[in-house]
């Protein structure tokens, strides 16, 4: 199997994977959701469809990544695919646009997070027609970033001319048997001369300007909202629960945000640092697709196992065929509630990173394994 293949079927069995466990998450948000919860549900939901469609694009497009000298492709094999070249071009630039806006979704859920830890009266934005506004933002930015890859980073014929050969000995591919985008940042000019090409680093600085400010978004409102929550005093037993579950939503969002940090940007990251000081990593940038996959797959999991609610759910349903026959009934709803506490989120957080941390080992397994192969 070549490593092609390998991050093709991980994307595949990723998707398999994400989209009933995001269906899942739906339902639970929709049917099973504490009263307290209020506003924030609309953007669980819109996060888990989010995270659905990204795992059907990257099916549907199935992209490789690749490193050389001065660039880095994301390429598709038109040999795997039906699809039009013109199409693949528009969806490729899609794909590059969910991963730009996906750090942006975060961003406001961490926003709603701290309206609510705060009190302010700027949270009556997320429970009218003007929550509206707030969903078109990771839109917008998505969009830039689609049209940045599309025209700044579009494959071109100094490009093609500088990876042909590459492509060629490195995947068997002709160039013409592929759709790619790559930032080109230092052309070979007459002579072998090194030109810069500044769409490129206009459309990539944009970029990570954008990264940047999401980034910047998540810290400063994740820090303002964490210490709200822990100078909390609870006066009543309402409080006390009220405090609870924002709590265990605080540390979801924050376990989920992780998630994408760690398996989408960083290496993604490294790839575009590696091409902008010349650096080859070759068939090791194929780390990213993998981890990019894996992401909305995992990302549903903190939400199901940290919400008590969604926990107590889950568990009734795992202990359907003990009860059927008449093993030990499941505790009632109260008595989970009452033994919750803070050492249990942070028990789930602990398993939820050991897993994310197996997965990483995996694909780093998996890319020594090919690369001693070829």
């Amino acid at each position: 199997m070549s490593w092609e293949d390998i991050q093709n079927w991980a994307q595949l069995y990723s998707a398999l994977l994400a989209i009933p466990l995001n269906l899942l998450l739906v339902f639970l948000i929709i049917k099973h959701s504490p009263k307290d919860i209020g506003a924030y549900k609309y953007l669980m939901i819109y996060i888990s469809i989010f995270e659905i469609i990204y795992a059907i694009l990257d099916v549907i497009v199935s992209p490789i990544a690749h490193s050389y000298g001065t660039t880095f492709l994301v390429i598709v094999n038109l040999k795997k695919t039906k699809i039009s070249g013109w199409v693949i071009r528009i969806l490729l630039s899609a794909y590059a646009g969910f991963y730009g806006c996906s750090m942006a979704i975060f961003g406001i859920h961490f926003v709603y997070r701290y309206f609510v830890a705060k009190g302010s009266s700027l949270l009556k934005t997320f429970q009218s027609w003007k929550i509206i506004i707030w969903f078109s933002i990771p839109i917008i930015i998505g969009t830039t970033w689609s049209l940045l890859t599309y025209w700044p980073l579009a494959r071109r014929e100094a490009t093609d001319q500088y990876v042909r050969d590459n492509i060629k000995e490195t995947f068997n591919l002709e160039l013409d048997d592929t759709e790619y985008i790559a930032p080109y940042f230092y052309e070979l000019g007459k002579n072998d001369t090194m030109n810069i090409y500044w769409p490129s680093f206009i459309g990539i600085g944009v970029n990570f300007c954008i990264i940047n400010a999401s980034i910047f978004t998540i810290v400063y409102f994740g820090y303002k909202c964490y210490k709200i929550l822990n100078s909390i005093v609870p006066k009543s037993s309402l409080s006390e629960k009220s405090r609870r579950l924002q709590k265990q939503l605080y540390v979801a969002l924050v376990t989920q945000t992780l998630i994408p940090a760690i398996l989408m940007h960083v290496p993604v990251s490294v790839i575009y640092v590696s091409a902008f000081f010349c650096f080859n990593l070759g068939s090791a940038s194929g780390i990213a697709p993998l981890t990019i996959a894996l992401y909305p797959c995992l990302d549903p999991l903190p939400t199901m196992f940290i919400i008590g609610q969604y926990r107590f759910v889950l568990r009734n349903w795992l202990m359907w065929i003990p009860r059927k026959f008449g093993c030990k009934e499941p505790l009632p709803e109260v008595e989970i509630q009452i033994h919750h506490s803070n050492h249990t989120v942070v028990k789930m957080i602990g398993k939820t990173w050991t897993a994310l941390q197996h997965n990483i080992q995996i694909g780093f397994a998996i890319l020594s394994f090919t690369l001693n192969s070829t």
